[in-house]
């Protein structure tokens, strides 16, 4: 008779995956001094975006108002000014929103009994 070969012992395997799963996990975790530079990042483009999109509507649309009334740069000045005004606002809230956002939320930790761990 021909012999059956017997399946490997897999009372290991859960152990075996778990172990892989780890390694994996191990090899790919990003590093957070990276995260945070990259964070950190991420805030000034963001931050730089505020404000030159408002500057950005508010030139162009003096430019273009100057342009349908025929006066000179009345409306760009003008408007120039006010998005100057709205991108200093805007980067304002962004920033305030990030500083007092975060100590909100370690408070409401804080109270919860949670910590960051969790």
């Amino acid at each position: 008779m021909a012999d059956k070969k017997r399946p490997p012992d897999l009372s290991d395997l859960q152990s075996r995956i778990a172990a892989a799963r780890e390694r994996e996990q191990v090899a790919t975790r990003p590093d957070p001094k990276k995260r945070a530079m990259a964070s950190g990042y991420g805030i000034a483009i963001r931050l730089a975006i505020e404000m030159v999109a408002a500057l950005g509507v508010s030139v162009f649309l003096g430019i273009w108002i100057d342009r349908e009334l025929g006066v000179a740069p009345l409306f760009l000045i003008i408007l120039l000014i006010m998005g100057m005004g709205a991108a200093f606002i805007n980067v304002y809230k962004v920033a305030s929103g990030f500083t007092h956002g975060s100590l909100r939320d370690l408070a409401e930790m804080k109270k919860d009994g949670k910590t960051r761990g969790d």
